[in-house]
């Protein structure tokens, strides 16, 4: 091609360029457009092209300041596709270039207002930089690329945000031996996208601050490290497993690795206890890998362990893998940097923060084994504050940390950190912590420690608490306790019992269905008894001497009245073997200047055991003293009349269990010599007696039910003579009248039984005036509307029957059969006596 040819196409390039200084947009617009097509059909060679550029470039880089979006937009456009694609590699062409970079989008005052034109801009530049990777050319204007990089980085537009993160990553691999010296500038303005709402934002911005650092000076690692750190508290798992990334390669690469693993660590072990599996097989694979590299680096120093340490520690747990030994050493060389810091984040205020240190607890204390030891102290308060953590993320990972703790270190270390911490002031932190501790220790570390720890679980001070986390957790001790015994002396065992007992006597409601004296079958087990009922005759002594402690003062909150009821409810027949400690708390518990609501509650328990007499006195001995006792000395203080709800309330209750008392049971024979009813019958009867005009309807009814209990007793001992007879039937006859039927059918049904079987001498002549008077009461209520009480006086009818004389039986028939409602069911039955008779 000739000269002139050349110098033709390069005059017709700035003719069209010419255009571009019109008034209208779409004229300097369509010049652009055309001076493109122009260069695209027509061949150029490499010296005409670069005519055609000086040519051109006043006018075309002039448009990139055109008022018009438009325009703009298209200058950049052909720029790119003259230098990227037409122009050979020449940095005189980036001379002009970058200061146009940089003035549109390198200062801090926004000078290019369009989103999408600055966007352009940068994509310009990174398409140069990726042309001239590796070439002296782009060298010299690295500092115009990082002024640029450092304002778009800080872009509003997430786009321009994305794409300045790329281009940091590409001037970096374009320019290694260059670009640490512009370096450490880039690191601040990058940092503020590690916290953009976009996540693909954040990810890029973690990912560009890696190779800042790789060729950065120590500042801009220790200025990095922290927002990095931040990134491990992000929802988002990639930007997660970016960071494990990222800090995998400056532990792998950076050039003073050594004097910063402290602070690089955390960014790799955190992401080992992820709650993603993604997560934690990718940061275990990098960790890995750091660990095998850490090791050959220093073969020396870890051939002794290499050689000689290549079994793993007795009783080392199955499930867990253990980490290679570059790992272990590592993170060993650290322990002394990271714990005192994660002892102090771990009580963060922020969420986030408390949920990764303790992921990084676990991972520190996977990894150090016993060189965690030294730290303890600063360790152990911050994990009783975390177990108390509402996120259960954080919980979980403590309590585990707190089972690797109790496995690698000697159980001698923090048993002298953590019990006097709880004996100072317990809370359930501690207990939790304490519970994990133990769990993870083998049992043939911690059996010689068992007894300390259950005698300071056993103190009044720790285990009588109400809070209902403590309990939890004070039960899960006990649980983790018994799940290291196995046929241990039967002293600790009483420690035990204690505090299940105390624990489920003052359980909160909210713990009602959570724990119960089923505990105590993992004491049985775990210490050989043959059943519960042996543990509860084990233990019971020592327990009611403990709580007989003035039981006069109790209230209904008393800790010993609570245990105390327990004892009664559930103890079987350990009530029984223990008939001399459990009268004299019942005497003073159930004085009638004791706390009336203490007292009420002893009676129901009181009450409700004596049901159960065939279990409870199984194994008694002396039985009859204590039931004497019980009725004369600790009921009929309480039957005697006082003025009063409360007064009312308790005689209720003391006639019940007077019932309850008197009630046969099966296997059991109460009162079995005639000679030791005499006694109680003398107090009791009267008493009971003026309890059937009592103004409760339930005192009635009972003090009912416990005469006829009282001769049923008396007939089967030969003790029930005419002189009771009379003073007790014609108070029931009075109770015929009673305003409830409960009560008047219940007296029906009481005289039914008294007369039964009545002494012989009452069935004389001599005493046919109280025949007489017993069928007139009778037949006058026969009247009655109810038919459950007729039924009831008709069978009450036919035993009188049997004790008045068949002409009695004749005259109060002819008498009755006028005056009466029921004269035909009257015939009825008075032939059936009669016939009987």
């Amino acid at each position: 091609m000739s000269t002139n040819s050349g110098d033709e196409k390069v005059v017709e390039a700035r003719k069209l360029c010419y255009n571009l200084q019109s008034e209208d947009k779409r004229v300097r617009k369509l010049a652009l457009i055309e001076l493109r097509n122009y260069l695209l059909t027509n061949e150029f060679s490499d010296l005409e092209m670069q005519s055609v550029f000086n040519e051109t470039h006043i006018y075309t880089l002039k448009a990139f300041r055109d008022k018009t979006e438009a325009v703009r937009s298209e200058a950049i456009k052909f720029m790119q596709f003259f230098v990227i694609d037409k122009l050979p590699k020449n940095d005189y062409y980036l001379t002009y270039l970058f200061p146009v970079f940089v003035e549109r989008i390198g200062t801090v005052e926004l000078v290019e207002e369009s989103e999408e034109i600055r966007l352009e801009l940068l994509q310009f530049v990174r398409e140069i930089i990726v042309k001239y990777s590796n070439t002296v050319q782009l060298k010299p204007f690295l500092n115009d690329c990082v002024s640029i990089l450092c304002e778009t980085v800080k872009d509003k537009h997430p786009a321009v945000k994305d794409a300045s993160c790329k281009c940091i990553t590409q001037l970096a691999d374009a320019l290694p031996r260059d670009f640490h010296m512009q370096a450490e500038s880039l690191v601040k303005p990058v940092l503020t996208a590690f916290t953009y709402q976009r996540f693909k934002i954040r990810l890029e911005a973690v990912k560009c601050m890696g190779d800042i650092v790789m060729h950065s000076p120590y500042k801009a690692l220790e200025e990095a490290a922290g927002p990095m750190a931040e990134r491990l508290f992000d929802q988002i798992p990639a930007v997660r497993q970016m960071v494990a990334q990222v800090a995998s390669r400056w532990l792998l690469n950076y050039r003073d690795r050594y004097s910063y693993f402290h602070k690089l660590l955390p960014l790799i072990l955190t992401g080992l206890n992820d709650e993603i599996p993604e997560t934690r097989e990718k940061a275990s694979a990098l960790w890995q890998t750091i660990g095998l590299q850490y090791e050959r680096e220093n073969e020396s120093d870890l051939k002794d362990q290499m050689d000689y340490l290549t079994t793993l520690p007795k009783y080392y747990p199955e499930n867990l893998i253990r980490p290679n030994l570059g790992c272990r050493a590592l993170v060993q060389r650290c322990v002394c940097n990271i714990a005192p810091a994660l002892a102090r984040e771990l009580s963060s205020w922020q969420g986030d923060v408390r949920v990764r240190c303790s992921q990084l607890l676990c991972a520190v204390a996977f990894h150090a084994e016993e060189y965690l030891t030294q730290h303890l102290q600063d360790l152990l308060p911050a994990m009783y504050t975390a177990a108390r953590d509402e996120d259960q993320r954080v919980v979980v990972n403590v309590l585990q940390a707190g089972e690797l703790i109790g496995l690698f270190v000697p159980v001698e270390t923090w048993c002298k950190l953590i019990l006097p911490a709880i004996e100072d002031g317990p809370h359930y932190g501690q207990l939790a912590v304490l519970s994990s501790l133990i769990k993870g220790t083998p049992c043939q570390y911690i059996k010689l420690h068992l007894e300390d720890i259950c005698k300071l679980l056993a103190e009044d001070s720790i285990c009588q608490s109400r809070k209902c986390k403590y309990q939890l957790q004070l039960v899960k001790c006990v649980r983790t306790i018994l799940s290291k015994c196995n046929q241990e002396k039967k002293e600790l065992g009483e420690y035990i019992f204690r505090i299940i007992v105390t624990v489920v006597a003052l359980r909160d409601s909210q713990n009602q269905y959570l724990f119960d004296l089923s505990l105590l079958e993992d004491l049985q087990n775990a210490f050989g008894f043959l059943s519960v009922t042996s543990v509860w005759s084990e233990y019971s002594p020592n327990l009611l001497k403990k709580i007989n402690v003035d039981p006069k003062s109790w209230t209904s909150i008393t800790v010993e009245r609570c245990i105390f009821e327990s004892f009664l409810l559930e103890s079987g027949e350990a009530f029984g073997e223990n008939l001399q400690e459990t009268g004299d708390i019942l005497e003073k518990a159930l004085d009638t200047d004791a706390d009336p609501e203490s007292r009420l509650k002893t009676f129901i328990a009181l009450s409700t055991a004596l049901e159960c007499k065939d279990k409870i006195f199984k194994n008694a001995t002396d039985l009859d003293a204590f039931l004497q006792k019980l009725l004369v000395q600790v009921l009929v203080p309480t039957l005697v009349w006082h003025a009063g709800l409360t007064a009312e309330a308790m005689r209720t209750m003391a006639v019940a269990c007077v019932c309850s008392v008197l009630n046969p049971g099966v296997q059991v024979d109460l009162f079995p010599q005639a000679a030791t009813i005499a006694p109680f019958l003398e107090k009791l009867t009267p008493l009971l007696l003026s309890l059937t005009e009592d103004s409760s309807s339930r005192s009635r009814q009972l003090a009912i039910e416990a005469l006829t209990l009282i001769k049923l007793i008396a007939s089967k001992r030969k003790c029930w003579d005419t002189d009771a007879l009379l003073k007790v039937y014609p108070e029931l006859l009075k109770r015929l009248d009673d305003p409830t039927d409960t009560v008047r059918i219940t007296a029906v049904k009481a005289i039914a039984i008294i007369f039964k079987e009545p002494p012989s001498e009452f069935t004389k002549s001599n005493y046919n005036g109280h025949h007489e008077h017993l069928i007139d009461t009778l037949v006058t209520h026969f009247d009655d509307d109810d038919d459950d009480l007729q039924s009831h006086l008709a069978d009450c009818l036919k035993v009188i029957a049997g004790v008045a004389s068949k002409t009695t039986l004749l005259d109060k028939f002819n008498k009755h059969k006028k005056l009466t409602r029921n004269s035909a069911k009257l015939e009825d039955l008075f032939r059936e006596f009669i016939s009987i008779a």
